[in-house]
């Protein structure tokens, strides 16, 4: 491939790389703005802290009624020995009574956390259910107001995705060091690693190429390079 070809080829490039760098910049502006206005983000944020709460009330909830049944479930079985006779020990009959006594106490205790933590929950429940309706009410006159805006941003991820695999496809065919080349360029260079020769001009930073310059952009079997900007001149027969 000639020295031209080759600097047509990374100028090519970054034409793509400047369509994508401008869709991505009305991306990010029509995805800051579909964000909602002040109102619908204090909304999300009340909608949020609900669910978090709903969440922790439902663990203790849990976790009190795990508690009531491990409590049922130690009572039956000390109530069990109680009864069948098989402790005649009266000692031991009567620390079996007693123990039956302090579970039944426990078990009432237990009872009354349980059933003030399901109530919490289900205060709890109600305010994330009301949280989530006006969240839902909020969003969906949000959306019928910025229908445009949600098109806008369907059809620029698909011209962006479109971009990105024409560049992939693109620069399959680059050698690799050259893409390195310009790549690191493109990094210093504000993201213009190519510069077009206009008018016997960089077209970038406009200073005018002397003959002898002109002539190796034109001829040289080397990329040429501004003297002021340092970019790769393409020069365009």
């Amino acid at each position: 491939m000639s020295t031209t070809k080759i600097a047509a080829t990374l100028y090519q490039l970054q034409q793509l790389d400047l369509e994508l760098e401008r869709l991505i910049a009305e991306q990010q502006a029509l995805t800051s703005s579909l964000q909602g206005d002040s109102a619908l983000k204090k909304l999300r944020a009340e909608h949020d802290i609900a669910q978090q709460q709903l969440h922790l009330g439902l663990q203790a909830q849990k976790e009190a009624e795990w508690a009531l049944e491990e409590l049922d479930r130690r009572m039956r079985m000390q109530e069990q020995r109680l009864y069948s006779g098989v402790v005649t020990n009266p000692k031991e009959l009567y620390a079996l009574q007693q123990e039956v006594q302090h579970l039944r106490a426990q078990q009432s205790r237990q009872e009354e956390m349980a059933l003030e933590v399901i109530l919490a929950t289900e205060s709890l429940q109600e305010i994330a259910n009301g949280k989530a309706e006006a969240l839902r009410q909020a969003e969906e006159k949000w959306a019928e107001i910025n229908a445009a805006g949600m098109i806008r941003r369907d059809q620029l991820n698909v011209k962006r995705q479109e971009l990105q695999a024409n560049r992939e496809q693109f620069v399959s065919d680059i050698d690799t060091t050259l893409l390195k080349r310009y790549d690191t360029l493109k990094r210093t260079k504000q993201g213009r690693a190519v510069s077009k020769v206009d008018q016997n001009s960089c077209q970038w930073c406009r200073v005018i190429l002397t003959p002898s310059e002109l002539q190796r952009v034109r001829v040289s079997a080397d990329l040429q390079m501004c003297s002021n900007c340092g970019r790769i001149l393409y020069y365009d027969r």
